[in-house]
């Protein structure tokens, strides 16, 4: 059975993607940046516990900055991908639909 690859299928899973990218893009990573709600450490006092919070904290953020970085990375490939594979499998359709015709013609 021959494999149909359905260009509308992979826009509307493209669209997903793309909405998952602005998501980080325009919320997730303003909250991250220096000064903004995400990006200040609170306040951790003077116990002799809070510079092993501090650091615990600083560590995780960075963690957690870094994950985002990545999966933004990776939405954008995917994102191109599939943009990439829709306009190919329109372009090959085409191809195929002109080839035929042009062997129908022969006929």
């Amino acid at each position: 059975m021959a494999r149909v690859l359905d260009p509308e299928a992979l826009r509307a899973f493209r669209d997903v993607a793309q909405a998952q990218l602005d998501y980080i893009e325009d919320v997730l990573i303003p909250k991250m940046r220096t000064g903004e709600v995400l990006g200040v450490e609170p306040g951790f006092g003077l116990l002799e516990s809070s510079e092993q919070a501090r650091k615990a904290y600083g560590d995780f953020h960075k963690l957690t900055w870094d994950n985002l970085q990545a999966l933004r990375k990776d939405l954008t490939g995917m994102v191109k991908t599939l943009n990439d594979s829709a306009d190919l499998s329109e372009e090959a359709e085409d191809t195929n639909v002109q080839e035929t015709s042009a062997y129908e013609n022969d006929l």
